[in-house]
């Protein structure tokens, strides 16, 4: 399995399969980017995917789904560049796939960014 014990996930977003890692420093940037710890937002991503397996996109968000854009976004863009990919691209690719798509963007990618925070608990064997 590519990355095992890496703390690198491969997950398909905009189309492909893509190596994302979350460390330290991405963790730090997210964090502060969220104005949260990273554990809320874990939270939130969560029931994010919980309700949207319920209902269907804008339907959560009147219901009150409580998901903040940046939550998707940074973790998206942090593990890209933490996996090794150049931060321009990683811009380009979220404008594209998020950005430019407004609510369905974000959206569709609830559970691209829980799968990235999610997988990158698998940490670095010693």
């Amino acid at each position: 399995m590519p990355g095992a014990g890496t703390g690198e996930v491969r997950v398909s977003f905009a189309g492909e399969e893509r190596a994302f890692r979350i460390r330290w420093g991405e963790i730090r940037r997210i964090e502060q980017k969220c104005e949260d710890g990273i554990g809320e937002v874990l939270r939130r991503l969560s029931r994010a995917v919980m309700v949207l397996s319920q209902m269907q996109g804008v339907e959560a968000l009147a219901a009150g789904l409580d998901i903040h854009a940046q939550d998707v976004r940074e973790v998206i863009y942090q593990g890209l560049t933490g996996g090794g990919m150049p931060g321009g691209k990683a811009d380009l690719l979220l404008r594209m796939e998020i950005d430019e798509r407004g609510i369905v963007g974000l959206i569709d990618n609830v559970s691209t960014a829980l799968a990235v925070l999610w997988g990158s608990q698998s940490s670095p064997e010693v």
